[in-house]
């Protein structure tokens, strides 16, 4: 396995907030050959900031705002044989690309996920992050988010992001797990690593009432319906399982936080139940 790697960032954020990030990549360990591609979704034209101004990084504008769409033109531009994706508001360990590399040889991934930390904090993520490396199959995706996908350039036979799923689309979320799943039909291999190298801001981070809460959380619940029925039919028994533990599963959250008077996280799994009840009737 050779040592090139594309990073694809797309945002939609001021190019000037890229500045921290870009650096952590640029300081990577391990002697990578580090090319950064970076899909502004954007409706005016700007003047790019000096930092990227530099051959190893390729800059293209998007007037729409369709986090897959901007996915899939990364990987299309991409000529590195690894490809990895970075959200635009997270930061970076030093040795985060080594160690991911080396799990990737090590275990001949096509695509691997791993372990997010919130900032200044040992906490993952996502409660369903696990402090052990898994194979990925349809009942763990829950462990795998996009800020930390990596995955073999096979060019001209990538799967790509479902324009339907994701920020800016109709259903505005999992795009990643959509992937995951069509992944599985082709019988990649797919692994999450326990190693922490990607510091994520905490879930409620800038939501400043409670209809933010609600409205982030609807329309990730609304992605996790429409994945569950879209793949449906190809994979009925696992799916009306997956349908209804994630269900069951909102519910019960719903009523423990409830009971601890926690009404970020009250408003947060209700918004999800509602939103994957919805996902699934409207898809």
């Amino acid at each position: 396995m050779n040592r090139n790697i594309d990073v694809i960032i797309s945002t939609n954020k001021n190019l000037i907030s890229l500045k921290k990030l870009i650096n952590q990549i640029i300081s990577q360990k391990g002697n990578f050959l580090i090319k950064i591609i970076i899909i502004h979704q954007f409706n005016k034209k700007i003047s790019l900031p000096n930092f990227l101004k530099k051959k190893n990084i390729i800059y293209k504008r998007k007037n729409i705002e369709n986090l897959s769409l901007s996915k899939n033109d990364g990987i299309n531009i991409s000529k590195s044989t690894i490809i990895t994706f970075l959200d635009d508001d997270v930061k970076i360990a030093s040795n985060y690309f080594l160690k991911n590399w080396n799990f990737m040889r090590k275990n001949n991934c096509d695509i691997l996920f791993s372990r997010i930390n919130k900032f200044n904090t040992h906490k993952s993520f996502s409660k369903n992050m696990s402090n052990k490396d898994v194979k990925i199959n349809y009942f763990n995706t829950s462990t795998c988010l996009s800020s930390t996908l990596w995955m073999k350039n096979n060019f001209d036979k990538n799967i790509l992001f479902d324009k339907n799923f994701g920020l800016g689309a109709k259903f505005g979320s999992g795009e990643e797990t959509d992937y995951i799943f069509r992944a599985l039909y082709l019988k990649k291999k797919i692994y999450y690593s326990s190693n922490v190298g990607v510091y994520h801001p905490d879930e409620f981070f800038r939501l400043q009432n409670s209809y933010e809460i609600f409205k982030k959380f609807f329309s990730y619940g609304k992605g996790q319906g429409a994945i569950f029925k879209k793949n449906f039919k190809k994979k009925k028994i696992i799916f009306v399982y997956l349908i209804l533990n994630s269900i069951f599963k909102s519910i019960v959250a719903f009523f423990l936080y409830s009971a601890l008077l926690n009404f970020k996280n009250m408003i947060n799994h209700s918004a999800l139940l509602s939103g994957k009840i919805i996902g699934i009737i409207r898809y």
